[in-house]
């Protein structure tokens, strides 16, 4: 019932004009979006609910966004913002890799001519399923709040510390493919696509605020030299697993050659940019349409 009466003020709030007045506010600004899973057409969703949006949804999404936003790389959304600006500049990324982004998403991106940036842990790749998605409820729900805490400071975010202390390593096997990461392959297909780039997301996805020095420039400079190695369109750009970091983890990020790091949360890119924690809007899969548009016009945050 409370869902079902915040997307009807969501949309009253739309029929009531309101983003294109907040879009004209923020015609000059910059805006980052997040994204994880894609859940291709006629497949059930599966795993942590929160991170996995119907490729139906994230296709309306890029059409509201074609009316309303440039939609420009990420290269260009960290850069200043171009004098006279007349609509609010917009890029999309993926994080982790998930085979229905990697596929499903790409095509939604390309066949509108859309350029994204995915951030890839290299060291997931594969056709692994993530730990989150495997301790997830069985009805669909969102992974339990004090279960991702313990996981993410006792186990330090890795997942095969997680699912052996709980006793879930048989679990990872199983779940559709699109929800689990995709194949070297996979990956080599999508970059080559026009307005495709890619970033790191670690190697690994720990807990880069809870390592120790030597793991965790383990975890930011492998990642950065395997992409290099293989592609053409690699970004200097981090994504913090799981949001989170620290001073000392903005540091180290620094030193090991990225120009930029990019956090889960946020909102509008401010000014002066802060490099190394660059806010962006993340994208829950539960959102209405009504909700997206309310929050990448700035109506809402």
């Amino acid at each position: 019932m409370r869902r079902r009466l915040k997307h009807l003020v969501e949309r009253g709030l739309v029929w009531s004009g309101a983003p294109r007045a907040a879009l004209v506010a923020h015609r000059s600004r910059t805006l980052i979006l997040a994204y994880h899973a894609i859940v291709p057409t006629g497949e059930s969703p599966a795993g942590d609910a929160s991170l996995h949006l119907p490729q139906t949804k994230f296709a309306a999404q890029l059409d509201a966004l074609a009316r309303t936003h440039d939609v420009v790389p990420l290269a260009d959304a960290l850069a200043p913002t171009p004098p006279r600006a007349t609509r609010p500049r917009v890029a999309v990324t993926f994080d982790d890799a998930y085979q229905g982004a990697v596929r499903a998403g790409v095509h939604e991106l390309v066949r509108r001519g859309m350029p994204a940036t995915i951030f890839v842990p290299p060291g997931l790749l594969g056709g692994q399923r993530f730990w989150w998605d495997v301790l997830a409820p069985a009805d669909g729900g969102e992974l339990d709040p004090g279960l991702r805490h313990r996981a993410l400071t006792e186990w330090r975010g890795e997942a095969a510390t997680i699912l052996a202390a709980l006793g879930e390593g048989s679990r990872s096997s199983s779940g559709p493919a699109y929800a689990r990461s995709a194949t070297e392959d996979e990956l080599d297909r999508a970059a080559a696509l026009p307005g495709i780039a890619l970033g790191s997301h670690s190697w690994s996805h720990p807990n880069l605020a809870v390592l120790d020095s030597a793991s965790l420039e383990n975890e930011l400079r492998r990642p950065l030299a395997w992409l290099r190695e293989r592609y053409e369109r690699v970004l200097p750009v981090l994504t913090y697993p799981y949001g989170l970091q620290s001073e000392t983890v903005q540091r180290a990020a620094a030193s090991a050659g990225y120009d930029a790091a990019l956090c889960i949360d946020g909102g509008w890119v401010g000014e002066p940019r802060r490099r190394f924690a660059v806010p962006r809007m993340d994208v829950p899969a539960a959102v209405s349409q009504a909700g997206f548009q309310l929050r990448v016009s700035g109506v809402l945050s």
